[in-house]
């Protein structure tokens, strides 16, 4: 596999990763509990909008700056699985469909 298929399969994988800990429920809302336990407010659709001020919920607020981190995380993950990755990166793509087709931000 070249460096650029690898690139596009961990940086999707990453992106997957970001928006769960960032900003998005994760199934049984696990990841808004997480969240929830951190200190964070969430609006009626489970995103946040309010959190206390430290530098973990700053990290995980932050897509951009939690994106570095998870994408070095992702590439650890790859040394040991690739395969793990690899569905990781289909279900970021299949989420890029599903919105592309239906055209809402749902979920």
């Amino acid at each position: 596999m070249s460096l650029i298929e690898q690139a596009i399969l961990i940086g999707a994988a990453a992106w997957r990763l970001t928006a769960l800990l960032s900003y998005e429920r994760g199934p049984f809302d696990i990841f808004l509990k997480f969240r929830e336990s951190l200190g964070f407010q969430h609006a009626d659709n489970g995103e946040p909008n309010n959190w206390p001020e430290n530098l973990l919920t700053n990290l995980i607020s932050c897509p951009w700056c939690l994106g570095i981190y998870a994408t070095v995380g992702i590439w650890g993950l790859w040394q040991l699985s690739q395969v793990a990755v690899i569905v990781i990166a289909a279900s970021s793509f299949l989420i890029v469909l599903e919105r592309w087709n239906h055209g809402s931000n749902a979920g």
